[in-house]
C-alpha cells in the first residue's frame, strides 16, 4: 500500500496494482496508474522514451573475453544467483521461515547429460576453489553451465 502511494505520479507508477487485481490477474506490468488501467506490458509503443529527445539512447560496450575461458580442466561454465524465494542476497528473506523452507540450502543445477541424479553430490570445481552440492538435474540449463544459487 505504501509503495502504491508514494509511486502514483511517478514514472514506475505502481497505484492501480492492489493485492485484489494481482490474484485476479496473476501480476499486472507497471506503470499502471490506476485500479482501472490495464497496467503497461511494454513501454515505449508510442516511440516515445523518456529522454528529452524521445528518443532511445543506446550505449556501446567494448567486449572483453570472459575472464575464465573453457579450457579441458574447465569445460564448463559455473554461473551463481537468486532464487525464487529469496530477495537478492537473501539478507532480509533468510529469516523467514516459510522460505527457508522452499529453499533450505543451495544446490548445483546440471543437465541431465552429465550423468547425476536428483540429490546425488557433485563437486563443483573453479580456478578458485570447489564446493559439494546436492544435483538438481534440469533440462531448463545448458549442458555446459552449472547454476549455484548464491544464498
Amino acid at each position: 500500500e505504501e509503495l502504491r502511494i508514494a509511486s502514483a505520479g511517478t514514472v514506475n507508477d505502481y497505484y492501480g496494482i492492489t493485492y485484489e487485481r494481482l490474484e485476479e490477474t496473476g501480476g499486472i506490468a507497471w506503470p499502471c496508474p490506476s485500479t482501472d488501467h490495464p497496467g503497461t506490458p511494454r513501454l515505449f509503443e508510442d516511440g516515445k522514451t523518456y529522454h528529452p529527445d524521445g528518443k532511445i539512447h543506446l550505449q556501446v560496450v567494448e567486449w572483453h573475453p570472459p575472464m575464465d575461458p573453457y579450457d579441458d580442466e574447465h569445460p564448463m561454465s559455473l554461473t551463481t544467483g537468486r532464487t525464487v524465494a529469496h530477495f537478492l542476497s537473501g539478507n532480509q528473506t533468510r529469516r523467514l521461515g516459510a522460505l527457508v523452507e522452499q529453499t533450505p540450502r543451495p544446490w548445483a543445477e546440471i543437465h541431465p547429460s552429465h550423468g547425476f541424479r536428483n540429490g546425488e553430490p557433485v563437486r563443483i570445481v573453479t580456478r578458485r576453489g570447489s564446493e559439494v552440492f546436492p544435483a538438481l538435474v534440469t533440462e531448463a540449463i545448458r549442458p555446459d553451465t552449472v547454476f549455484v544459487p548464491y544464498h
